[in-house]
């Protein structure tokens, strides 16, 4: 078996420098080009690290007792009167919730400006304040009225389904409050 020597490489027509030699007299070694590179990026690391977690002992837990007082307020209003109130025809058929016909009458829209003015005498929507109306016509006029009066941003104002609205009266539907027969009150 023949082995042969292992090649040489060509030499390169450019002269090689010698690598760099460290002065003696520095006491600290000078920063290579890599470490410069990367001491932002390290900064930017200890910057957006979160800050150390308290000690156990002052942990809050999820129980406390006495519980912490609420300080949320809450105001009912009802909204005012609509057209077919005004014209005493019950008229609760779901689909016409959210029609212009179902709207206030002048009367309801007095009645609700009204609250609205009563609702910025006792303050209450001095804090951030939120409305939650109905999703009918009528209730959603008197929150928008509400909020114009409060200086309530209409982001503010939530439409929310009711299971309160009157609906479900069958033959009663569509005919006058004063055509119907009364209901006893031993029946309810």
């Amino acid at each position: 078996m023949r082995t042969t020597a292992p090649s040489q490489a060509p030499s390169s027509p450019l002269p090689t420098s010698a690598p760099a030699q460290r002065p003696q007299h520095c006491a600290f070694p000078s920063p290579r080009r890599r470490d410069l590179l990367l001491l932002p990026a390290a900064a930017l690391a200890l910057s957006l690290a979160p800050p150390p977690a308290p000690p156990p002992a002052a942990a809050r837990g999820l129980f406390r007792m006495p519980p912490q007082r609420l300080a949320n307020r809450y105001y009912l209003v009802r909204a005012g009167e609509y057209m077919y109130e005004e014209m005493g025809v019950l008229h609760t058929n779901p689909v016409a919730k959210t029609s212009v016909d179902s709207g206030l009458s002048p009367a309801g829209l007095r009645q609700t400006a009204r609250a609205a003015l009563e609702l910025q005498r006792i303050g209450a929507c001095e804090d951030d304040c939120w409305i939650w109306p109905s999703i009918t016509q009528r209730a959603y006029q008197a929150a928008e009225i509400i909020a114009a009066a409060n200086g309530i941003n209409r982001s503010h104002i939530v439409p929310e389904y009711s299971f309160l609205d009157a609906r479900g009266l069958g033959a009663f539907e569509g005919k006058s409050l004063d055509t119907l027969p009364e209901v006893p009150v031993s029946s309810m």
